[in-house]
């Protein structure tokens, strides 16, 4: 039922659309996304490059320059077809709303958005007026004789042509036309890719949707558009794929054909959980970017249709496929106060890029959500203070790939205006975070990835079992948007925040599960435990990970040794900190009548207790009589300067014998609390006396006043009934914890 109620609210919305005018004003303040755009002018200055001869027809030419200037491949074409389709789409719907950059003017954006037109379609198979280097063109013509992912730059061509329209010759919007049939031609002839483990092809078929749609949108009576039209239907429904579509016989477009989803599916492209891997991992970029590439189809095939035609001869509920039930089942699970995705297995692009605001922006303008309406809003927001950290309007420091993120970022900005202006919210009233938390912020396990995630008021938390890249990590991030991205998703050494790692001495520092579970949840709290191997199978790493419903976070190991071997160093509880210019370049600690400045250099202190920014509050006990943390270790992590916190920290070299317990440890974080607060914290965690032998516990408070018992053992079975009793009566805990660790295997009871 929540299948087809879904795709019923789009049809409705669709027909109600169809009456909308064009000039319609968004509100919320997307405006702001118009201004952005035209702060990132400089950028596109400083990066535009003229060429010297001309096309084989005589037009001027001239190119973006990238890290393959001139190239045929996605780091020569991609970001130079998203640059001039900005430069054009400005010059069409900017002038009179926002202010250029004083070097900056209308005519030589107009300019550069045409030549770079130019440039894009001469250098296509489909025209062959000017060659790329080494003689050579982009583009697919056919199933012999195709690129991949060049749909995707060719939809960016084909907005570029549009919002210049009226400026092309004849002769011009022939070359484009040309382009763009090449293309679609090519999506006739070939398959339509399927498979979800490790590679799913959600992403490709959404790209090979936009150029479909938005060539029947500029040539809506071509003799080959109904063709078109049917391969766009298919390439949509096995986007976001579901095993559950090979028998689903809902009538798709019931105005044009009787044709269902089953009749369009070829196979899955998500998990039966809804997920889906990109790059060998649960991967939320790739997790989200499909809803964004069935937006700007399903915009391209109304906005060039009503603006050239005046009609749509064209429309399709198939473009909003499962778009509604990924983000019901896993992408809000996910989302953050200030409008990030968390990232449970980390990123390996930039970070804090807030990339996924147009998917957001399909959800609100096509599927009329308020939920992604308020997480939108957020992200627009932080896309512009990080705008703010650089000099000339790019929109980060330090990218990845250079002037394709550049580009790609600047695509997500104007298409999230342009869903807005043509299908304005003003209907819509944004969803409160407090409603958001209620209807999204439950304990969610996706058993496909091996990931678990909850949010309470205070925080959001998540750990994950990589499969495909092993990586056993998570992270923590305070519900709060002013210190939401103190915490960075990082991964290691197959480990990372919370576990950490040894180095031991001619080990190669790593980790292999051994076994997992997940202990016990409830409505916005787990209990999960594990044994890691870890340095070359020296080590035995047994922990677990308690999320409370409130605030506390705590980690507790025991780490053996199942082989002789001289631990160099001791890296454990680990936390990733940002310390970037978009976040903050140095971070406050506060401890035990001390405070420091997190910094590059690998800093420690004695402490059994640290706050970050009067905000994260880490408590650490160990074995040792005396902790000792350490901050510091600054580096590049995708974008972001990154500095290490590491809670349990040791640089002393220690020798161990097989059996032999290196340490057993505890650490506890909070949000959003004040160094006054968490050293009433500390003073209340205390060590529980009077155990059995073997036994060793700590009494452990959350901020709201819980009290939480934490007792382990490493030698006996678990502790008689009669004297947990007294345990229980003596101490009160709202939850106790009672850990056995018996022949390598950890047993988790949680006891209310």
């Amino acid at each position: 039922m929540k299948r087809l109620a879904s795709l019923n609210i789009f049809i409705a919305f669709s027909l109600f659309t169809l009456c909308l005018p064009l000039s319609a004003t968004p509100h919320n303040d997307f405006d702001a996304a118009l201004q952005m755009l035209a702060d990132f002018t400089p950028y596109l200055y400083n990066q535009y490059q003229e060429i010297s001869d001309k096309n084989s027809k005589g037009e001027p030419l001239a190119t973006f320059k990238g890290e393959n200037t001139f190239g045929n491949n996605e780091q020569g074409v991609r970001h130079n077809a998203d640059l001039s389709m900005i430069c054009a789409f400005l010059c069409k719907y900017a002038k009179g709303k926002v202010t250029l950059p004083q070097q900056v003017s209308w005519e030589r954006l107009e300019q550069m958005g045409n030549r770079t037109l130019i440039y894009a379609y001469s250098t296509h198979k489909a025209n062959r007026l000017y060659p790329c280097k080494n003689n050579q063109y982009w583009g697919s013509v056919s199933n012999a004789d195709h690129s991949w992912e060049s749909s995707l730059w060719a939809m960016s061509v084909a907005y570029s042509a549009f919002f210049q329209w009226d400026r092309l010759t004849a002769e011009q919007r022939q070359y484009v036309y040309h382009l763009l049939k090449a293309e679609c031609n090519y999506e006739l002839e070939r398959s339509i890719p399927t498979g979800y483990q490790g590679d799913t092809k959600a992403e490709e078929n959404g790209w090979e949707c936009n150029v479909l749609a938005a060539t029947l949108g500029l040539f809506p009576n071509d003799e080959l558009a109904p063709q078109w039209f049917d391969r766009l239907r298919a390439f949509a429904i096995n986007s976001y794929s579901h095993p559950f579509d090979k028998d689903d016989q809902t009538v798709i477009d019931p105005d044009y054909d009787q044709k269902t989803i089953a009749d369009f599916y070829v196979g899955a492209n998500l998990y039966d959980d809804y997920t889906l891997q990109n790059h060998n991992y649960f991967h939320t970029s790739y997790q989200n970017v499909v809803a964004q590439e069935l937006g700007e189809a399903a915009l391209a095939l109304k906005l060039f249709q009503n603006a050239l035609y005046q009609k749509e001869r064209w429309t399709t509920n198939a473009l909003m496929h499962n778009v509604g039930f990924v983000m019901d089942e896993v992408l809000y699970s996910l989302a953050l106060s200030d409008g990030e995705l968390a990232m449970p297995n980390g990123n390996d692009w930039s970070l804090f890029l807030y990339d996924q605001i147009t998917s957001y922006s399909t959800v609100s303008c096509f599927l009329r959500d308020p939920y992604a309406l308020l997480l939108e809003q957020q992200a627009l927001q932080q896309i512009g203070k990080r705008q703010k950290t650089t000099t000339d309007g790019s929109w980060l420091l330090r990218p990845d790939v250079g002037a394709r993120r550049m580009g790609v970022e600047a695509h997500r900005v104007m298409m999230t205006w342009l869903m807005h202006h043509l299908l304005p919210t003003d209907d819509i009233t944004p969803a409160t975070w407090n409603q958001f938390l209620s209807q999204y912020g439950e304990t969610s396990y996706y058993p496909d990835q091996d990931v678990i995630t909850a949010s309470s008021a205070e925080r959001f938390t998540c750990f994950s079992w990589s499969k495909g890249l092993k990586s056993y990590t998570g992270y923590f991030a305070p519900n709060n948007v002013v210190h939401n991205n103190i915490v960075v998703p990082f991964r290691a050494n197959n480990t990372g925040n919370f576990i950490g790692w040894y180095e031991v001495a001619g080990k190669k520092t790593d980790a292999t599960d051994v076994r997992h579970s997940i202990v016990w949840s409830d409505s916005n709290s787990y209990i999960i435990s594990g044994t890691l191997e870890t340095n070359e199978h020296t080590l035995r790493d047994h922990y677990l990970l308690f999320a409370s419903h409130h605030n506390l976070v705590l980690y507790f190991d025991i780490v053996k040794a199942i082989a002789d071997c001289t631990i160099n160093s001791e890296r454990g509880g680990l936390l990733a900190i940002s310390t970037d210019p978009f976040t903050k370049v140095e971070r406050t600690l506060a401890t035990t009548n001390a405070q420091q400045t997190l910094n590059a250099q690998l800093s420690t202190i004695n402490a059994q207790y640290i706050n970050i920014d009067n905000c994260i509050g880490v408590l650490a006990r160990t074995d040792r009589a005396n902790n000792t943390m350490a901050f510091g270790d600054q580096q590049n992590n995708n974008s972001i300067l990154t500095s290490r916190l590491y809670p349990i920290y040791s640089d002393k070299p220690q020798s161990v014998s097989i059996g032999d317990r290196v340490n057993s440890r505890l650490v506890a974080y909070y949000s959003n609390v004040s160094t006054s607060q968490l050293e009433a914290l500390n003073s209340q965690c205390a060590a529980i006396n009077n155990l059995p032998r073997g036994w060793k516990g700590y009494q452990v408070k959350d901020t709201d006043g819980a009290t939480y018992l934490i007792i382990f053992n490493t030698v006996e079975p678990i502790v008689n009934k009669l004297k947990m009793d007294g345990l229980l009566q003596t101490y009160n805990p709202t939850l106790s914890i009672v850990v056995t660790l018996i022949d390598g295997k950890i047993e988790v009871l949680p006891i209310q």
